[in-house]
């Protein structure tokens, strides 16, 4: 028997949530393991470390540690971007960038994410849904632009192209997870993206006047597991159950969610606009899930059961 259609909504806004609570550290964390490790080893190749947790996990599981070759064009792209471009970019952009300066940026992404699940996977959300998705937008953007010195530069044009690639590696990959379990999705793209990577952090190596510390290690540790592999599992779901532009707009929390955060974990100062912003952006959010337009219910896949 299939979940009713409400209770299939609310579990993927629970992992929807779960997924960008994981992404909400990924910049300051980020930020803050730059000067030990360097932008392609905390970028892209904190994405080893993942693949080499995800390998056993689908032997484990008795999945391919590869992708057939039906699906690899797909893993590919879902790696492009997920793995590698985002990961890099955003890593690189932070050291000309702050952290404020970022989100303004990556605030645009469930937006980014929404336009893609058009073009990809052949969402048609209601009007009523994209007024909703751009009012989120804004309000997130205009209270970071408003906190954060607005130069735009080089780093800038980092940022936004994270943003195109990740958004396209989102959808690629919600639609992945309509035939696979999410974490098989997401290990495929790690390990399909892992060679490159491979050969991007030899070339590189780690900065010579670094100083690793136990602080800067789990920090890595943290991106590598947290944001690259446990934060993607609940998120690909998230996107199969209940649709890549909807539950996409749950992403509009996490400039918030990074910032408040940072208040309780790095006793940095809470602007008291945020609270409201954040209640605004939360009913954006909840009134965008409510224009859902209903879809037929779907059985299982046997891959999807086998995960």
């Amino acid at each position: 028997m299939s979940a009713a259609p409400g209770h299939t909504r609310s579990g993927a806004l629970v992992l929807g949530f779960g997924g960008v609570l994981g992404f909400s550290l990924t910049v300051p964390v980020t930020q803050y393991a730059l000067p030990a490790f360097g932008p392609q080893l905390v970028g892209p190749g904190r994405a080893l470390v993942a693949a080499l947790v995800a390998v056993p996990l689908l032997l484990a599981r008795r999945w391919p540690p590869v992708p057939p070759l039906r699906h690899l064009p797909s893993v590919a792209v879902v790696a492009v971007g997920s793995v590698i471009g985002f990961p890099l970019l955003t890593a690189h952009a932070l050291t000309t960038v702050s952290a404020g300066h970022a989100a303004v940026v990556l605030a645009l992404l469930p937006a980014a994410t929404a336009v893609m699940a058009a073009v990809r996977a052949g969402e048609r959300p209601a009007g009523a849904f994209w007024f909703w998705c751009l009012l989120g937008t804004a309000l997130v953007a205009g209270y970071l632009v408003s906190r954060a010195d607005s130069r735009f530069g080089v780093g800038d044009l980092e940022l936004l192209a994270a943003v195109v690639l990740c958004a396209l590696g989102y959808a690629e990959g919600g639609v992945l997870s309509r035939t696979h379990p999410g974490w098989v999705v997401t290990s495929w793209a790690l390990v399909i993206g892992s060679p490159l990577v491979l050969g991007l952090v030899l070339a590189v190596g780690i900065p010579a006047r670094s100083t690793i510390t136990v602080g800067a290690l789990a920090a890595f540790a943290y991106l590598a597991v947290g944001s690259s592999l446990l934060a993607f599992f609940a998120w690909y779901r998230a996107l199969a159950l209940g649709g890549i532009a909807t539950v996409g707009q749950v992403q509009l929390l996490q400039p918030v969610l990074t910032i408040g955060l940072a208040w309780i974990l790095l006793d940095q100062p809470l602007d008291p606009v945020l609270i409201g912003v954040g209640v605004l952006v939360a009913l954006a959010v909840y009134r965008a899930q409510r224009t859902r337009r209903p879809a037929a219910e779907t059985r299982p896949t046997d891959e999807q059961a086998r995960g």
